[in-house]
Order: structure tokens, then sequence, then C-alpha cells
């Protein structure tokens, strides 16, 4: 009988504790990158030509699902509870695609891997090597970006890319959205490889 009134006595504690920890833990926020729509009047249109964007590859430890910045040269903090509503990398490659249609005023921009009827004239190949900061303070993308002519596969233009962004505001929200920022700056600068490579 005692034996039996200990197990309950130790089932209902581990429920409490169970149940205490549950109750302690925030819940989380999601977030996404965004396309910057304003930048149109920036860049001629290019209305005629197809463009791939991708692959796009970030560094390993950015691309999950928690939000991450970082704290120090050497180290970063990942955010349990703040959280990309994507992953990460899909909403860089999106958010470059998008940002390129709006500037070139064309919808014939696709996402890699494509169909082979969406196969497109110019593949736009990016590697960001560092796409992180400290909230409150700034953002660094540093990427190098590569324009290829798909039918003949020749590389015609490789630029690299290093910019660092105020962030307004000591919170997430505002680090993503200076991501946001970052990425549109980047998207006009291959908008503009684009109309280089073609009048070529």
């Amino acid at each position: 009988m005692r034996k039996i009134v200990s197990n309950a006595l130790l089932f209902a504690t581990l429920s409490i504790i169970l149940v205490g920890c549950g109750a302690g833990s925030p819940p989380s926020s999601y977030y996404i990158l965004t396309s910057s729509n304003q930048q149109t009047s920036q860049v001629q249109p290019l209305n005629n030509i197809s463009v791939g964007v991708g692959p796009v590859l970030v560094p390993g430890h950015l691309d999950r699902s928690q939000i991450v910045t970082s704290t120090g040269k050497n180290s970063i903090t990942i955010h349990e509870y703040q959280r990309w509503g994507d992953s990460f990398k899909t909403q860089v490659e999106e958010t470059l695609a998008e940002n390129i249609s709006i500037l070139l005023q064309t919808p014939k921009v696709a996402i890699y891997p494509w169909e082979r009827a969406q196969r497109p004239e110019y593949q736009v190949y990016v590697t960001i090597r560092r796409f992180e900061g400290k909230t409150g303070m700034n953002v660094t993308l540093d990427a190098i970006w590569q324009i290829v002519r798909v039918d003949t596969d020749n590389s015609l233009l490789t630029r690299h890319f290093v910019e660092t962004f105020p962030v307004a505001e000591n919170n997430i929200s505002s680090y993503v959205q200076t991501q946001s920022n970052a990425l549109g700056t980047l998207s006009q600068e291959i908008a503009k490889g684009l109309h280089s490579v073609v009048a070529q």
C-alpha cells in the first residue's frame, strides 16, 4: 500500500514539474523576409529576358529555423523563440527573385530548380558568406554573385558585394527588416549587372 502511495505521489510531482516547465516557456514569434516594392524607379525595365535565381548558398549556422544574431567576432546567439516562418535559404531565394522581378518589371523570373519549360536565358548564382549582425546595431551582408548564360554555361559577370546596414531598433522585427533591406540593395546590384551583360 505504501509503495502504491509513493508511486502516485512521484507521478503527481513529475506532472506538476512538467506542467510548470510548459507554462514557463514563452510563445514563439515567427518572421519572414520581404521584398522591396519601392525600387522600381531605380533600375530601367528589362522585360525582354528571362532570369533564374539560384542556387543560393547560405552559411550552415544561418540555415536553421531559429533566427541567429552575432554577439562577437566568434560568437553567435540562436534565438530559440524568434523563428523563421519558412526555411531561411528559401526566403532569401524568393526575396531576391521577387526583388529582381520588380526591378526589371518582368514576370519571367524563376527560382532554382526550375521546370524545363521555365529554363531561363540568364542564371544568377549567389554565395552568401555572411549575413548577420547585432540587434539595435547593424547587419552585414557579404555575398559573391555571378551571372551565367544558361545555353552556353559561360560566366558573364562575377561581383563581390559587402555592405553594412544600420538596425533602427533593438528588436528582432527591426533586425529582420534590415536583412530584407540588405537583400533589396543586393538585388539592385544584380539587376544592374543584368543590364550590363545584356548590353554586351
